[in-house]
Formats: C-alpha cells, sequence, structure tokens
C-alpha cells in the first residue's frame, strides 16, 4: 500500500516525477520470498491504494453531475479501483511465480518487471473499452529529457523505463541486505545496475542528441476559446443565449488578432448545431462576421436517429467545410456498456447519453495546416491519436470539458496524456477546455501556453506544421506489442511448468 501511495504521488496534483522511479520499491521488497497466492494479494493491495489515490475524482463526477448519491458513487469507485487493481495483483503473481518456477538469473528479474508491466498497462489499454488512465510513463511529463524517449517508443516506453528503475533499485537495496550471502548474486546485482544505466544514458543521449524536431514551415496562430460555461446550466434551454454570447465575445477578441483558426471547446453549442432554427443560423452569420474559420464542438443528431458528439469546421463563409464524430465513447457517460446488465442506470445517473460512434479518422483542410481533432477522452489512447498523424494530420486539436472533474488532480492529470501524444507524433498540440486547462502543447512536450481551471479565458498561440514523422508515428507500439508477446510467451511457460507439477503430484 505504501507504494501504492508513493507511486500516486508522483501524478498531478503532487507531480513528485522522480518518486516514480522508487515509489514501486516497497512493492518489490514484500515480494520478497513470497508465495504465488501472498504475492497477488501484495500487488493488489498496492494497486487498490494507488487506484482509489489517482482516480478518486470520479466520486465528483458522479455526485455532482451524474446526480449519482454519494454512497454509490464510493461503491462505483471502489469496485472501479478494484477491477484495476487487478492488473497490480497479475503482475506480482507473475513475477513470484516464476522466481519460483523458472530458472531465471537475478539480473533479468528488472528486465522482466519492465517487461509484464508495460504489457499490463497495453492491455488495460484495450480490455473492456480500454482505461489508460495513469499509466506510469505520465509521471515524466515534465521532464524534458525523459519525455522525449516517447518519440521513439511511446509512453509505454516511459513506463518501462520507470518500471526498470524500480526493479534495479529493489534488486540492489536486496543485495545490500543480503551483502555476504555469495559473489553470485552480487554480481548479478551489479550486472541488473549496469543494464539499467544503459537504458538510462540511452534515453538520455536520445532526448539530447537524436531528436530531432519534425515541425517547420512558416509559424500559424490559433485562437483558443474557454467559455467556463457552469455544467448545472449547461443544457439548460434559458442559458442558450448567454452560452453563445459568451463565445461571441470571446471569438471576437481574438479574430481580432487574424489567426488562421479559432477552437470552440467540446459540445461548446449547448445545442443541435444544424438543427436549432433561431440560433443555428446566429452561429453562421457571427463565423462569416468575423472572417475566420471557426472549429465548433456541438451535438449533432445523426440520419440513425441518434446523437454523435461531433466537432464541425465552418469555414469563412460560415458554411460547413468538415465535421468529427466523436469515435472513442465514453463508457457510463456517453454510452452504458452491457445495457441488460446495467439496465438501472438511466434510472439512477442523470446525464448517461446513447451516442452514436463515429467511424473516420477526420483530417480537416481549409483552415490553415491539415489538422484532425481528438474530443475529450480520445487524447488518452496513442494508436488513435497516431491514426490521425498517419492519414495526414500536420498538427493535433483537443477539445475537451474538464468540469466533470471539478477542482481534482484530474485536469493536470488529462493534461500530462495530452502532453505525451505531443511528444509521440512530434507535432504542436492545441487544446481548448469548456474549462480544464486550455493549452499550447510544443513537439518536445513542453507547454508554451496555459489556462486555469474555472477561469473564462481566451487566447492565440503559435503553432507550426509537422513535415516528418517521429519513429513511434511510424512504427507504433512497436515496444509494447513486444512486451505483450514477451509476457503472453511468459506465462505460458508458468502455466505449463505448473500443470507439469500437477501431473507429478497426482502420480504420486
Amino acid at each position: 500500500m505504501a507504494s501504492g501511495l508513493l507511486a500516486a504521488s508522483a501524478f498531478p496534483p503532487l507531480d513528485l516525477a522522480w518518486v516514480a522511479f522508487i515509489g514501486w520499491v516497497p512493492l518489490f521488497v514484500s515480494l520478497s520470498g513470497a508465495g504465488p497466492r501472498e504475492a497477488a494479494r501484495l500487488g493488489f493491495a498496492g494497486g487498490l491504494a494507488f487506484y482509489l489515490a489517482t482516480i478518486w475524482w470520479v466520486i465528483n463526477t458522479m455526485t455532482t453531475y451524474g446526480g449519482m448519491p454519494l454512497a454509490l458513487s464510493l461503491v462505483a469507485l471502489f469496485l472501479l479501483a478494484v477491477v484495476l487493481a487487478g492488473y497490480t495483483a497479475a503482475f506480482a503473481w507473475l513475477l513470484a511465480t516464476g522466481e519460483r518456477r523458472l530458472p531465471l538469473s537475478a539480473w533479468l528479474r528488472p528486465a522482466l518487471a519492465a517487461i509484464l508491466w508495460t504489457a499490463l498497462e497495453f492491455a488495460r489499454t484495450y480490455l473492456f473499452s480500454g482505461f489508460p488512465w495513469a499509466l506510469l510513463g505520465y509521471t515524466q511529463y515534465r521532464e524534458p529529457t525523459i519525455r522525449l524517449l516517447a518519440a521513439a517508443v511511446g509512453v509505454y516506453g516511459v513506463s518501462a523505463l520507470v518500471m526498470l528503475v524500480n526493479g534495479t533499485a529493489a534488486a540492489l537495496l536486496r543485495r545490500m541486505v543480503r551483502r555476504g550471502s555469495g559473489e553470485e548474486s552480487a554480481r548479478d546485482g551489479w550486472v541488473a545496475v549496469a543494464i539499467a544505466a544503459l537504458v538510462v544514458l540511452a534515453t538520455v543521449g536520445y532526448g539530447r542528441g537524436i531528436w530531432q524536431d519534425p515541425t517547420g514551415g512558416p509559424a500559424v496562430r490559433v485562437g483558443l476559446l474557454q467559455g467556463n460555461i457552469e455544467q448545472a446550466v449547461k443544457w439548460d434551454r434559458r442559458f442558450q443565449v448567454a452560452t453563445l454570447e459568451t463565445y461571441e465575445r470571446l471569438g471576437r477578441r481574438v479574430a481580432a488578432e487574424r489567426p488562421a483558426l479559432i477552437v470552440w471547446p467540446e459540445t461548446a453549442v449547448p445545442f443541435i448545431l444544424r438543427r436549432e432554427p433561431e440560433l443555428s443560423p446566429r452561429v453562421g452569420r457571427y463565423v462569416a462576421e468575423t472572417g475566420v474559420p471557426m472549429l465548433i464542438g456541438s451535438p449533432d443528431a445523426g440520419a440513425d436517429g441518434r446523437l454523435y458528439n461531433t466537432a464541425f469546421l465552418l469555414g469563412t463563409d460560415g458554411g460547413i467545410l468538415g465535421r468529427y464524430d466523436k469515435r472513442h465513447l465514453v463508457p457510463f457517460g456517453e454510452y452504458v456498456p452491457l445495457q441488460r446488465v446495467f439496465f438501472f442506470l438511466d434510472k439512477l445517473v442523470t446525464g448517461i447519453g446513447d451516442f452514436g460512434r463515429g467511424r473516420k479518422a477526420t483530417v480537416f483542410e481549409g483552415a490553415g495546416p491539415a489538422f484532425s481533432v481528438m474530443i475529450c477522452y480520445e487524447v488518452i489512447f496513442p494508436a488513435e491519436v497516431r491514426e490521425f498523424v498517419r492519414a495526414g494530420a500536420t498538427y493535433l486539436v483537443n477539445i475537451t470539458n474538464d468540469a466533470w472533474f471539478g477542482r481534482s488532480g484530474a485536469p493536470s492529470q488529462h493534461l500530462a496524456m495530452a502532453v505525451m501524444r505531443a511528444v509521440e507524433n512530434g507535432s504542436y498540440l492545441v487544446r481548448a477546455a469548456n474549462t480544464g486547462i486550455s493549452a499550447v502543447i510544443a513537439p518536445t512536450g513542453e507547454i508554451l501556453a496555459r489556462t486555469e481551471i474555472f477561469t473564462e479565458a481566451a487566447f492565440v498561440g503559435t503553432i507550426r506544421a509537422r513535415q516528418t514523422e517521429t519513429p513511434y508515428t511510424r512504427y507504433g507500439d512497436v515496444l509494447a506489442w513486444a512486451c505483450l508477446v514477451c509476457s503472453m510467451s511468459y506465462a505460458l511457460a508458468l502455466l505449463w511448468s505448473l500443470w507439469r507439477s500437477s501431473l507429478r503430484s497426482r502420480r504420486k
């Protein structure tokens, strides 16, 4: 549990990035000599503490904005943390069982820990709709040299580095405690340290010597609007005009600087942009008057009768140039998975929608350099963002509404993930939030400009178009897939060993 709490402190709001490199050492120490079942219990306890400390903000989301009773939201948080802690339990079980069953040298154990952890994070990104929140690599989003490793191997590679150092520190600590137990164990301990040192040096060498800025060309200015519309009144029809007037006022302020594009946040207009008979024409006329293309978040009604979370690009004449429908929906927010099982949720929680899912990785053109937009939650999925860049986006836009998180560490955690997406793809990323943290992020991961949460803001940032690909954009999650294949092979070897032992026991 100490490990879980230490690791959580490396994430926002505390942002103690260096603690991530030693946070899981207590878990490694506790696993020394532990049997498989005990190891799984220890891993589960550490994971439960970690997730309760990092995602406690879901209580605020469910109670304040979802209308869920506090007692029920606490149960929901605990159940979510239990599911996620299962990954940490599996990690501990695999390590402890392998130590007993397979002839592994001590110097291999830190590398094995890094491989298993990375594979499990990768699996967590996709299983059961995926929830890749609080991946270990995100702790380094403010570290200039370390975060650049993501341009080569993605955030999973940064996670692997951090866990490798944890495992090596634990191995070194174990050697110090067991000093005098034999020359072989001492040599193995120093081999593990040498491997970790080489990986760290390679990371520093890549960040300071090999990495090159993939962007270039003329500077392009992009305006960002943060309306700070209170979530409690956002969908109240009585406040529709007031909301629109807020964004019109902020937009005029930014349009005076003649940017190539002005970005409104997710569902900035609290009505269906293509259907509202009075307000929709007003938006078109407003964009035409300013003469600046605008990307506007709005709900949309599809031909299938379902709502879509959509971003519309309006041209200088106020007409719609293109649209993007959100593809990765928020479970229990924008749709209810397994509706037959969770049939009661629409009675307990207000605001759960039945949204349609977009299918196309849209690249917008006609407003300066080609760009793509990720809506809110989508920015936390590395492969999906990479798909936009591979499709031709030269910079990235993230529109969101982080009012759901309240005053917690979640808006900063969300921003950390956007930072890594910019680094992975060597692209500028601009971010407009209804409230949250609107920002301009450079391909290096440097946050060039940002706003505070629960404030109204409008500003113009400068970006440049991406001209070349990073290794990550070109090859994707090769490291993560390799870790997954190795981990599955390792797990199969363990199962084979356990099966053979079971057969021998039966024969006796």
